[in-house]
């Protein structure tokens, strides 16, 4: 009988006090003491571009931590409220499933966050407005003085999600991918931290999720 092989979930860190400390020591800390995922996975030979993306994931008592750098991103920055579609901007994702149903948190360059949840890319339900106010975003643009669009750039992007917002507590174990994507950009481009092996561009797509622990 053959035996089955189950990869050890990568453990995500607890960094004790991480909050309320300034954005940029946070930054530090998870660059200096998180887990980090590279997400360079070219899922679609259509959309061959490979933007420079990394983030770094910790926790905290109440928060999920993640801090994503992007480098050698085509900017666009069109949407300004929450719940806007924010793929088609330069754009950060996370999906996160722990239990029957995902959320997907997408993020443009300016910490704008369309999310929701389900079982599947299908009759998703949208956060509210009082849970997306809970989520802490601190965007290494601003709006006064931002790329021009098309332009090659540098951004970073730190976020926290409270940990009763998916479910979490210190010790579960959990499913999740990170992406980038840019519909709209100057270069369309699809990559996710692990890979999907679907037809066309498709990021709803569980399957191909891994595991992921909150260390205790």
């Amino acid at each position: 009988m053959q035996k089955r092989i189950v990869m050890a979930a990568l453990k995500i860190p607890y960094l004790k006090e991480l909050y309320p400390e300034a954005p940029e020591n946070i930054a530090r800390r998870l660059i200096a003491s998180g887990t980090c995922f590279k997400i360079d996975q070219v899922n679609w030979d259509e959309f061959p571009y490979r933007p420079d993306v990394t983030v770094y994931a910790g926790y905290c008592d109440q928060k999920l931590w993640l801090h994503f750098i992007v480098n050698h991103d085509f900017f666009r920055a069109v949407c300004r409220k929450d719940q806007e579609p924010v793929w088609q901007d330069s754009c950060v994702e996370f999906f996160v499933k722990h239990g029957d149903e995902y959320r997907n948190f997408e993020f443009n360059s300016l910490g704008v966050c369309l999310s929701a949840i389900g079982s599947d890319r299908h009759a998703r339900k949208p956060l509210d407005e009082a849970n997306l106010a809970s989520i802490l975003r601190w965007p290494s643009l601003k709006i006064e003085s931002l790329p021009e669009g098309g332009q090659l750039c540098y951004w970073s992007l730190t976020i926290a999600v409270p940990l009763d917002l998916i479910g979490l507590k210190a010790g579960d174990t959990f499913q999740a991918n990170f992406y980038k994507c840019g519909d709209e950009t100057k270069v369309p481009h699809y990559i996710s931290w692990v890979a999907i092996k679907t037809p066309a561009p498709d990021f709803h797509r569980p399957e191909f999720f891994s595991f992921l622990e909150l260390e205790r």
